[in-house]
């Protein structure tokens, strides 16, 4: 018997961002965390701080579904809001198994790691998504190409419904 994710969630969002963040950022990325909670929508992430732990404790506060992709053997490692752990010690490797992990990528922030896992969604052909209202990756490459394998582009939003607009519309 196999597991359906799709019969407890319409799809999984793999976010990735940076693992310091500041308030903003973190009160951003909350938010956007209970909005992929209220749409039925699980999280898949690095399951470690920053972006990853704020968006995985605002999907938490709404009830939601997390995974983390952890760069550990040892599953304590985890932030506390995972559901899921997934060991993955294979330093930055790990970062194509989160982005393979949703339907949609979405960057928040984040430096050269976020970077490698926004060319990995592109080359595997992950609709992104990118909060363009923070510092970090997510705002220099947002409404962007990468180059011109795809016909369509980084999407730039700046406020948390304006991502969970552009999930839905991308997942429809």
């Amino acid at each position: 018997m196999s597991f359906n994710y799709k019969n407890k969630f319409k799809a999984i969002i793999s976010v990735i961002g940076a693992s310091e963040i500041d308030k903003e950022i973190e009160d951003k990325t909350i938010e956007i965390g209970r909005l992929i909670a209220k749409n039925h929508y699980a999280v898949a992430c690095g399951g470690l701080s920053g972006v990853m732990e704020a968006i995985c404790k605002g999907a938490k506060e709404e009830g939601g579904f997390t995974i983390g992709i952890i760069p550990h053997t040892e599953k304590s490692l985890a932030n506390k809001y995972v559901d899921l752990v997934i060991p993955c010690p294979f330093s930055q490797a790990r970062n194509i198994v989160v982005v393979l992990t949703g339907d949609v990528c979405l960057a928040i922030s984040g430096k050269a790691g976020t970077l490698s896992e926004i060319c990995f969604a592109w080359i595997y052909d992950k609709p992104i998504v990118a909060l363009s209202s923070v510092e970090g990756w997510s705002s220099k490459i947002a409404n962007q190409k990468l180059d011109n394998r795809r016909n369509d582009m980084i999407y730039g939003v700046s406020t948390p419904l304006e991502t969970i607009n552009k999930i839905n519309e991308l997942l429809k």
